[in-house]
């Protein structure tokens, strides 16, 4: 939710500060023990789009994690069979939460320990930390330092999350790369409180003054994400964007009533765009 990038740092990187919240659209994954290590992804038969061709084996990021990235090594060989639903290049890290899965199953296992785990995933990639134990974060850096933040007990269920997915990815490398390119001034660091539990209230007041610095460059490449986000905004939503450097538009409702209207204002949209929607909740 929101992505300000307030700086650069000397090795290019640039730095980052948003509120990443988990939710219950997701891929399967199924590990089994294996005289060699296997890593096979397919699209669910589930998934709203099977367009990409998937990573496999040491190309995919599960699989990178069990090559013993981080001078670390497993006695034991797993072949992983991962069931897609979650598009590539969408802005969701679905590769990052099945990474950060693996790593908390091999964490269970005590095959490695929380620490390691950590290590390992910020060398694979900066937000697969998030998923090793998926709750609501502030996150900042790169995508490496990160507060868990604590929760009003009932906020998780008053958020309806609708999401609007294309049938094409965007680069986040390319997304970034353009972005040096305009030389824009960083946006200033946001005032946004780890210190105390956040509410219904204070989560609201940080959605209206949120932004995505990625959005007006992602939409001026996209005609179909940009007129996605501009009718998410007509909506009575919370809060309504681009995630992340992706090609998901999605927005946040205070009621399932309020989702599912806007799903149907949606149903002439997705038929001229080739688009398909997604209902989430916290997960």
């Amino acid at each position: 939710m929101g992505l300000r990038i307030i700086g650069r740092r000397p090795d290019g990187y640039h730095l980052l500060e948003s509120l990443f919240w988990p939710i219950n659209f997701c891929d399967e994954i199924e590990i089994s023990s294996s005289d060699s290590l296997k890593v096979a992804s397919v699209w669910a038969p589930t998934a709203p789009f099977q367009t990409e061709a998937l990573y496999q084996n040491e190309q995919n990021l599960v699989g990178k994690v069990l090559e013993g990235k981080g001078n670390w090594t497993s006695a034991q060989k797993y072949k992983v069979a991962i069931s897609k639903n979650i598009p590539t290049g969408a802005g969701l890290g679905g590769g990052s939460s099945n990474a950060g899965t693996v790593l908390s199953w091999l964490i269970k296992r005590k095959e490695i320990t929380k620490e390691l785990a950590t290590e390992v995933a910020v060398q694979i990639g900066a937000d697969i930390p998030f998923f090793l134990e998926p709750s609501p974060t502030w996150v900042q850096g790169i995508g490496e330092k990160r507060t868990v933040l604590s929760v009003e007990s009932d906020l998780e269920n008053q958020l309806f999350f609708f999401l609007v997915l294309f049938p094409f990815s965007t680069s986040t490398p390319t997304i970034f790369g353009s972005f040096r390119s305009l030389d824009v001034p960083f946006s200033p660091p946001s005032h946004f409180k780890t210190e105390q539990p956040l509410t219904f209230q204070t989560l609201t007041e940080y959605l209206r003054t949120t932004q995505n610095d990625l959005q007006p460059l992602v939409a001026s490449g996209s005609e179909p994400i940009a007129k996605a986000l501009d009718s998410l905004k007509l909506t009575d939503c919370l809060y309504s964007g681009l995630s992340g450097s992706g090609s998901t538009c999605f927005a946040i409702y205070s009621s399932q009533e309020k989702r599912k209207k806007a799903a149907k204002e949606f149903e002439s949209f997705c038929r001229i765009y080739s688009c398909k929607t997604v209902f989430a909740e916290t997960f």
